[in-house]
């Protein structure tokens, strides 16, 4: 017998607020003290950082799929969007390029890796858009330049109470799964990220 609609997204929701921000605040920090600088970028382990990183990907185009349902939401409100912090973490950028010269818990100069990806690869979203005032440098009045695989983590994986009541009980149980898969990423980097300090052969 499946749960209630209502439960579903209540699950849902604890899984996408206080779970993945708490997790991901955690597992960034713990990589961020753990990893060995030099070692991590290895062949062998830009290697292995590669592998998450395309499970990564596909996490956050699942995810993006499932935004889809809410865009109106967000479109509406921009909330989580406020604000010129920076959004890219540590494993953002480790994940996406090994090489990263911005290893602290957060970047203060520069630009995103994934800007600097979709840039190359001309997968800019939404070029002629004003960007919007007061808000993340990549967000404009049409919608985040970025692809949806090329953003932060914490982009995809947050929803508010208004976005998940966009959503159908399939689309929650699916979003659970996903950010379920998520969360055991973030905690494989880090194991990543200890096993660079030691120079043992990733598995």
């Amino acid at each position: 017998m499946r749960p209630a609609r209502w439960t579903t997204r209540i699950v849902f929701l604890f899984y996408s607020r206080p779970v993945f921000r708490a997790w991901e605040i955690f597992c960034n920090h713990a990589a961020r003290i753990l990893a060995h600088k030099e070692r991590m970028r290895s062949v062998r382990f830009s290697r292995a950082w590669a592998h998450l990183n395309l499970q990564r990907m596909e996490i956050q185009r699942g995810l993006g799929r499932i935004s889809n349902s809410h865009a109106h939401v967000c479109a509406t409100c921009g909330h989580c969007c406020k604000g010129t912090r920076e959004r890219d973490a540590f494993l953002d950028r480790v994940m996406q390029d090994p090489n990263t010269q911005h290893l602290g818990a957060r970047r203060r100069t520069g630009e995103m890796v994934g800007l600097r990806i979709a840039q190359a690869q001309g997968q800019i979203l939404h070029r002629d858009a004003l960007q919007a005032q007061g808000c993340c440098n990549e967000l404009t009045c049409a919608g985040c330049r970025l692809p949806q695989e090329l953003r932060p983590m914490q982009c995809l994986a947050y929803f508010c109470g208004a976005a998940a009541k966009a959503l159908s009980q399939e689309e929650c149980e699916e979003g659970i799964r996903l950010l379920k898969r998520l969360l055991k990423l973030q905690w494989q980097a880090v194991r990543l990220a200890l096993q660079s300090q030691f120079g043992r052969q990733v598995q």
